[in-house]
Parts: structure tokens; C-alpha cells; sequence
């Protein structure tokens, strides 16, 4: 079994729990960030196309772009995104990179976490 939690500082964490006889063993360890795009996603209701669309858009694809490389038509883009910027709550490209990101660091970074020289949050 997997779960995942958020702990009150913000950070996300993968329980790994598995029944070995008698006993249950867990581990717990970070969450991934792909592990993490999947949970934000989540928490807003997007389907998996709008993720799709959202992870390209993210990457700085544009719509024609986006729609080539999932093999539909621009108009079906615009519906996607349309769909995601009115789950989450956002206006734009800039608006929505900016919502997911802040929504996971936000709390690290009002919680004075300190940055690692690879750029991730230490804790």
C-alpha cells in the first residue's frame, strides 16, 4: 500500500506499508516531485488530458505544439486549459505555473526552510 501526507510544515511524504506475516513494515521518505505534480493535480480535480496540457503548457509549449504532440486539434487545447485554469482558479500561463509552485513551497518558505546548493528545499 501507498499513501501520502503532508506533514504541517508544508512537506509531502510516501508511506510505503506492506504486511509481512504478523507485523506491518513502513517506510516513509520524501515525495518525488513527479510524485508531487500528480498530488497537486489531484487536489484540483484535473483529468488526466488537463494534466497533460497543463505539464506542457508548464514546459513553455504552445498550443499548437501541445496540440500536436497529444494528437488533437488546437480547439480541443484551448477547451483543456480553459477547463484547468477554471479548476484552479487562474487567469493565465504565469498565474498557473505560479499557483502550483507556490501551492507546494509556499509553506517551506514561510516556514524559513533553508535551500540546498541543488536548488531543493533541505527539509
Amino acid at each position: 500500500m501507498i499513501a501520502r501526507l503532508r506533514t504541517a510544515s508544508g512537506r509531502w511524504l510516501t508511506l510505503h506499508a506492506e504486511q509481512l506475516g504478523e507485523r506491518i513494515s513502513v517506510i516513509m521518505v520524501p515525495t518525488r516531485p513527479l510524485e508531487l505534480a500528480a498530488l497537486i493535480a489531484d487536489a484540483y480535480g484535473l483529468t488526466t488530458r488537463e494534466r497533460e496540457v497543463v505539464r506542457l503548457l508548464a514546459m513553455g509549449h504552445s498550443r499548437a505544439e501541445i496540440a500536436r504532440l497529444l494528437v488533437v486539434s488546437t480547439h480541443t487545447v484551448d477547451d483543456h486549459v480553459k477547463r484547468a485554469f477554471a479548476k484552479t482558479g487562474v487567469r493565465s500561463r504565469a498565474e498557473l505555473a505560479a499557483k502550483l509552485f507556490f501551492d507546494q513551497n509556499l509553506p517551506r518558505m514561510q516556514a524559513g526552510v533553508p535551500v540546498g546548493g541543488s536548488g531543493w528545499f533541505l527539509r
